[in-house]
């Protein structure tokens, strides 16, 4: 299945289009960071300059957000969750201080009794690229399991691969496969990372599929030489 069909995607989440909510750090998503190319492949680009966004509050009101900062994101409909099943992308990082790319799972249906979903936690990273630095952190990429909230550090399981070789200039295979035993991480071939499936709240059901490039704001980032995170192709075999 080609994950990459534009009809699968949303540009914002329930509750607004800005990522680090209540913080002086915010960030507008924008759909017009997102292309989708007629080759079949997707760029997600950053931007610095005024962006308007939304947000709700704990009474599902509307708040207004004006953010300095923007990204492309996009978040499966909650009629494309995806379940168990193995997960295969290629792409290219972006090479500027700063970026923060990312592919992972995350439920957006609440959990009973407001949903019939899972709720956030858990959450699955599939995939993150901190550039927090000029050269080091280049070479470095982080998968991980949450069983909380990320901003607690509920950490259950995390590993952080080390290639030396310039991740940003060369594709990168990754095949992330969950299934009731376990998840298991996969990079150009070799296993990074497994959990296995009786971990403390383990993910069962269906979750949302984001993909987005991002931005580290405390890693000040180099808006001088923005790059965009490049997928060239995602698929998912149930």
């Amino acid at each position: 299945m080609n994950l990459l069909e534009q009809t699968r995607w949303n540009y914002l989440y329930p509750w607004g289009n800005v990522i680090n909510a209540d913080t002086d750090k915010e960030i507008c998503i924008n759909e017009k960071l997102v292309t989708f190319n007629p080759d079949g492949t997707v760029h997600f680009g950053c931007s610095h300059g005024t962006a308007y966004g939304w947000k709700t509050d704990e009474n599902s009101n509307i708040i207004p957000v004006t953010t300095q900062w923007s990204v492309g994101a996009i978040i499966a409909k909650d009629e494309c969750r995806t379940h168990f099943g193995t997960y295969s992308f290629r792409f290219r990082l972006p090479n500027f201080r700063g970026s923060w790319p990312a592919i992972w799972l995350i439920d957006t249906t609440p959990a009973p009794p407001k949903g019939d979903g899972m709720g956030i936690p858990p959450e699955i990273d599939i995939l993150e690229h901190f550039r927090k630095d000029g050269f080091f952190s280049r070479f470095q990429m982080h998968h991980a399991f949450h069983h909380g909230p990320t901003y607690a550090n509920n950490t259950i399981s995390s590993k952080n691969h080390w290639k030396l070789r310039p991740l940003d200039v060369k594709d990168i295979d990754l095949t992330f496969t969950w299934t009731r035993a376990e998840m298991t991480w996969t990079v150009d071939g070799k296993k990074i990372l497994t959990v296995a499936g009786n971990t403390l709240k383990y993910p069962t059901r269906p979750m949302n599929l984001i993909i987005n490039a991002g931005l580290g704001l405390d890693w000040k980032p180099n808006v001088g030489k923005f790059e965009d995170f490049v997928v060239y192709e995602a698929d998912y075999q149930p």
